[in-house]
């Protein structure tokens, strides 16, 4: 299988390689979020209440971090990212070595690894695109996504082992180590090749060119939108993730890691995939096909039972989920001009920021009316979301 043309660059390789130590801080987040609140509340409106507050921030700061991107030099800005999470994240291992955790840890823990991924996501994937050039767009977002993945599942599986064994400060200490050596490799990116655009106009004239272009340009209106709403069924799926493995395969903090690290793999998978042999033309095709991948997996997860079976079909939604990504990040940022691009991943981030509401409402969903209900519902609306949005929207047809 060919290698993809961004790997000669040594620049691009070293940001790889700091993707990999940023994904496996990034990896024990969904990890411990989910267990803590599972197992300090029990109660999976309290956990769908912690994963809405760790993607609540990228509704807010999405769209600042895509503007800062554009306005300042995107490798400087990376490396400062990379430092104030080390530092944020040892501060926060601190009040969990002195004090028990508790309601206020459950609900502080996730705003704040939030707000440092909200950050720095766009940010890395308009670099990522820098490095990469615009003929091989896809094949930059898609490299740097597989180096997230591959450290996803290491601290997937890490962070459940070492929040059982040394505790949630432990576990955050890691995480912190791991974004002190993200910065040490970025640090010899300097002097890059970059594509980048450069645009200093006044912060507040910058935004409002956000909301202009996003006003004007429907196919931009349209994945923005069609993220969103997928955002908020097909992805909360993740909040039931504790719950299902404790009622269904008696497991503990290490089993949830367990089941994270199999998304985490299947999501690899993907983006291999999708970076040997990226889309070339009709992109709309590939789009259209993982979503409504997506949303048929997570019924059948409904019905999933066992923990093979359980590892296959959540290896299945990561990859449609991953894949999902990837096309959009992509589309986005072709779909505007040079110096819009990080505020394109702005609005990526914005829709993104739609997930609290997701997992909110399937955390209450299945409350009330039962895990599996839950599941079937989400799905099904992924589907139909995904069908209606080529029905209405004649720019994204002409992908």
């Amino acid at each position: 299988m060919p290698l993809n043309p961004v790997v000669r660059s040594p620049a691009f390789r070293r940001l790889w390689i700091s993707s990999v130590f940023n994904a496996m801080s990034m990896g024990g987040d969904f990890v411990l979020v989910g267990w803590l609140a599972h197992s300090v509340t029990g109660d999976a409106a309290w956990t769908g209440t912690a994963f809405a507050l760790l993607f609540a921030p990228m509704l807010f700061l999405g769209v600042p971090a895509g503007t800062l991107a554009d306005r300042y030099s995107r490798h400087g800005f990376l490396r400062l990212l990379e430092l104030a999470a080390c530092a944020t994240l040892i501060l926060l291992a601190l009040a969990f070595a002195l004090t028990a955790p508790g309601l206020a840890h459950v609900l502080i823990m996730p705003l704040v690894l939030g707000c440092i991924r909200s950050v720095q996501n766009p940010v890395r994937l308009s670099f990522a695109y820098d490095l990469a050039g615009a003929n091989n767009a896809m094949g930059g977002v898609a490299g740097v996504s597989l180096g997230t993945r591959v450290g996803m599942i290491i601290g997937a599986l890490s962070a459940g082992t070492l929040a059982q064994n040394l505790g949630v400060s432990g576990a955050l200490a890691i995480m912190a180590l791991a974004h002190g050596a993200a910065w040490f490799c970025l640090g010899h990116l300097a002097p890059v090749t970059s594509a980048q655009v450069l645009d200093r106009k006044p912060l507040m004239e910058n935004l409002r060119e956000s909301g202009a272009e996003l006003k004007c340009n429907q196919l931009l209106l349209a994945l923005v939108l069609v993220t969103a709403v997928v955002e908020v069924f097909g992805t909360s799926f993740s909040t039931l993730v504790p719950r299902l493995s404790e009622d269904r395969l008696g497991l503990g903090a290490e089993g949830v890691g367990w089941l994270f690290a199999a998304q985490a793999t299947g999501a690899l998978i993907a983006v291999i995939i999708l970076f040997s042999v990226p889309v070339r033309s009709r992109e709309v095709y590939a789009y259209a096909a993982v979503i409504a991948g997506l949303g048929l997996m997570i019924v059948v997860l409904a019905w999933a039972d066992g923990l093979v079976v359980m590892l296959v079909v959540l290896g299945l939604i990561a990859a449609a989920i991953s894949a999902w990504d990837i096309l959009t990040q992509s589309m986005m940022q072709l779909s505007v001009p040079e110096h819009l691009r990080g505020r394109a991943m702005g609005a990526w981030g914005f829709a993104i920021g739609s997930a609290p509401i997701g997992h909110l409402q399937i955390g209450l969903l299945a409350g009330a009316i039962g895990t599996e209900w839950a599941l079937i519902g989400n799905g099904s609306l992924v589907v139909v979301t995904i069908a209606v949005a080529l029905m209405i929207s004649p720019s994204l047809r002409r992908l």
